[in-house]
């Protein structure tokens, strides 16, 4: 004998299949930055690729909103030429660390990612290259570069400055073990 609550108890099983499917097949974009870390260092990868090759119109377009907003494209791509072409092409690049930084970093609110590169350009060697990039829209946006002659080793032996407790410093791998 069949109740009323029957065919109201299946229309609930089916709903709550169907949102349970929705939730399995939801795209990484929906994922929080955190959980995109490798995401990030292959947008940071692109993004100096991008830059590598001169493509300073294209590496803009690739910018969050925020970085738009602080600088015109017409600035961007100048300043890009007048910096990269007096190094000359890239001869070698190496990750040396990524940092997550939920809280945004200096004058850039949001979650965002550090990476910072050992450099040897054509006409600088050595060279340190950072690329801070924003999580946006679902995707990791470039939101600032620099690159210059690495710091002497005097600089280099400097404390580092310390961490706040919200960054996440998850660059283990990419370090040789203590010895």
């Amino acid at each position: 004998m069949k109740t009323a609550s029957q065919p109201i108890l299946k229309s609930i099983l089916f709903l709550a299949a169907i949102s349970g499917f929705f939730f399995a097949a939801m795209p990484k974009a929906l994922a929080s930055a955190e959980d995109q870390i490798a995401n990030a260092l292959a947008a940071s990868k692109a993004w100096v690729a991008q830059i590598d090759a001169g493509q300073y119109d294209e590496s803009y377009a690739f910018g969050c909103g925020a970085m738009h907003d602080k600088v015109p494209q017409d600035r961007w791509v100048m300043v890009l030429k007048a910096l990269r072409m007096p190094f000359g092409p890239v001869v070698s690049r190496k990750q040396i660390s990524h940092i997550y930084k939920p809280n945004g970093v200096p004058g850039l609110e949001g979650e965002c990612m550090v990476i910072t590169y050992d450099t040897s350009f054509q006409h600088l060697s050595p060279a340190t290259e950072e690329v801070v990039l924003k999580w946006e829209d679902g995707k990791w946006r470039g939101a600032g570069y620099k690159a210059g002659a690495k710091a002497s080793p005097d600089e280099e032996s400097a404390p580092p400055p310390s961490s706040s407790p919200t960054e996440i410093h998850t660059d283990s791998h990419v370090k040789p073990p203590p010895q």
